[in-house]
């Protein structure tokens, strides 16, 4: 794979993001299910330039090949959701490397929590499992389970002894 770089999204951004988000959930949770798109909000655009949500994308040629959002919960805590990656590059770590660069960004800014929800018929737990997050609580709807998860940061600081 050619060159890989991740950034914080800008406003021209925003369309790229939504047709890979888009795509990366067309698969519905299961047959039959309720819930068979990604649900994007009229006024992303707004929320975005409001700074209530942060992108970051993975490039690779400078073209956007995943995208990863993440909002400000409380003073100490993260909520990251929609990581998506086009099909041709999955299983290459671009989702895995989004999610460490938001934990970059958590470390840097002071956070101790990062939260995240995905569907456990998705397999998804177990995906962010072997990234360090745990599972708090399961969530069963009339057609799929919502897992809620979470991941402490560890903001190490360098004590000298003597």
């Amino acid at each position: 794979m050619n060159s890989i770089s991740f950034r914080h999204a800008k406003l021209n951004d925003l369309t790229r993001v939504k047709y890979i988000t888009k795509l990366a959930y067309k698969i519905s949770y299961k047959e039959n299910s309720f819930i068979t798109r990604s649900h994007e909000p009229n006024n992303l655009k707004d929320i975005f330039l409001s700074k209530k949500l942060f992108i970051i994308v993975a490039a690779v040629d400078k073209k956007i090949v995943g995208a990863v959002r993440y909002k400000i919960l409380e003073k100490n805590s993260l909520y990251i959701y929609k990581l998506a990656v086009l099909k041709t590059y999955r299983n290459k770590r671009i989702g895995e490397s989004l999610i460490k660069q938001i934990e970059v960004v958590a470390k840097k800014k002071g956070f101790t929590k990062i939260l995240l929800d995905c569907a456990q018929e998705k397999q998804l737990p177990e995906y962010y499992k072997k990234l360090g997050y745990k599972i708090d609580i399961v969530k069963k709807h009339q057609d799929h389970h919502d897992v809620y998860m979470s991941k402490k940061i560890l903001n190490k600081i360098k004590i000298n002894s003597f």
